[in-house]
């Protein structure tokens, strides 16, 4: 059943996916200079890059920037990382790193718009004041609109570019990433528990409202499957560590669940990722991002979690779309790469590493929790692995998405949440792999 040399591999890139990982948490050895706009960032400890590769859409993407979204992901691995520490001392190191990230996080949630605006306009060149965000917007932020900030400087300081704002999932994944690491052994310091009362407060506030999606696209602002789950997912995991399960916690819990609901389509026996939909065919109704939603929130089970069966239908649809879409995947026999959406036009719109590996995970997830069907489960995720290690160069490096028809990586390298997509998706294997063994004894 098992690959010997694809759990080598799996296991050597693991190590080397925690490295990278870990090289854009608090990468304060690194100085940014933007001089087209005057600012010149070193990153804060506790900081997460999303990439810490200096670009300038150069051709890639500029990811010098800490994004609530993708440092909750990182943070929620370096949990996992934590739990499998080899010993006391790399352990420590682990969850160092997480509490720095607490403060960090804290620091940005004091932020004022109206003292941060600062001399942006003056110090850019007048060609680039195009890119600026209108001075009104930054002053505004404070409170909640802050809180739906999809990311800031490493430094602490407000982004000053246009952006696709507002998103509200930035404070749910960031609580889930603290409920995690308290549920590992992490210590409840009381910056810990602020952060989490600030976040899961929020989640609460914004439960089920329409925003920003997290492929972050402009004019986008609906209902978006991913916000609502993972807004859900906090909710549900921060009930009893909140001490509210009546009430107004309950109230929005429901309201997500209904909401989530509306999602599925009965006559295309799919989940739909925003509401209303569009596209003229059922194809472009496909989303990738409905995997992550149910990878990131990680209901225990019922609706919207692993075990549900529109999840399977959708997740099946959504390979078999991108079997189709890809010339990268038409080599029979062979798991496909997964991207976003039929119609992505991103960096040519191809396979994406935290795509594939999310539904990787989704697979060893139901290995490890399914009475039936356990193995197909499982070599069903090693099949997506295999795919991964097919478009993964020797030297382990991820991007954030492959060309769809070269297989060549491309937009941003070593995009920090492909490498915690990789070390989720291995530790959810060997989970899988205990859970297959016990049940043979």
């Amino acid at each position: 059943m098992i690959s010997s040399d694809l759990a080598m591999w799996i296991a050597r890139q693991k190590k080397r996916s925690a490295d990278a990982m870990e090289r854009a948490i608090s990468a304060t050895r690194l100085i940014r200079r933007r001089d087209n706009f005057g600012q010149i960032i070193v990153p804060a400890k506790g900081s997460v890059l999303a990439s810490p590769d200096i670009a300038d859409w150069d051709p890639e993407p500029d990811y010098f920037f800490h994004w609530l979204r993708d440092s909750a992901i990182v943070m929620r691995s370096v949990v996992e990382l934590m739990e499998d520490a080899a010993d006391k001392s790399e352990r420590a190191r682990w969850r160092g790193h997480f509490d720095d990230f607490v403060r960090f996080s804290l620091r940005l949630c004091d932020r004022d718009g109206a003292t941060s605006c600062g001399e942006a306009r003056h110090a850019t060149r007048h060609g680039f004041r195009k890119f600026l965000r209108p001075p009104t917007e930054i002053l505004r932020l404070r409170g909640d609109k802050l809180l739906a900030e999809p990311r800031f400087n490493p430094d602490r300081s407000i982004d000053i570019f246009r952006w696709s704002r507002p998103q509200y999932d930035g404070p749910a994944l960031r609580a889930l990433a603290c409920l995690r690491y308290l549920a590992a052994g992490g210590a409840p310091s009381e910056e810990l528990r602020r952060l989490l009362h600030i976040d899961l407060a929020f989640t609460l506030r914004h439960a089920g409202k329409r925003c920003i999606g997290p492929w972050e696209e402009p004019k986008q602002k609906m209902h978006h499957y991913y916000v609502g789950l993972v807004q859900l997912g906090a909710l549900r995991h921060g009930r009893d560590w909140a001490g509210k399960a009546t009430g107004e916690w309950a109230a929005a819990q429901d309201r997500l669940l209904a909401a989530l609901d509306r999602h599925w389509s009965p006559a295309h026996q799919i989940i739909v990722a925003m509401r209303p939909a569009s596209g003229r065919r059922v194809d472009d109704w496909l989303d990738a991002s409905v995997l992550l939603a149910v990878w990131d929130a990680n209901l225990p089970e019922g609706r919207h979690s692993v075990t549900d069966t529109r999840v399977e239908k959708t997740q099946s649809a959504i390979e078999n779309l991108f079997s189709r879409e890809f010339p990268i995947n038409r080599r029979a026999g062979l798991a496909p790469m997964l991207g976003r959406y039929r119609r992505d036009h991103y960096f040519g719109g191809g396979g994406w590493y935290p795509t594939t590996l999310a539904a990787a995970g989704l697979y060893y997830r139901r290995a490890r929790d399914a009475r039936a069907n356990r193995v197909a489960f499982f070599k069903r995720g090693d099949a997506l692995m295999q795919t991964v290690r097919r478009l993964t160069p020797a030297d382990g490096a991820l991007s954030e998405q492959v060309d769809r028809g070269s297989g060549r990586q491309t937009s941003a390298r070593h995009l920090s949440w492909s490498y915690a997509a990789f070390v989720g998706a291995a530790c959810a294997r060997q989970q899988a792999l205990d859970a297959i063994r016990r049940a043979r004894k």
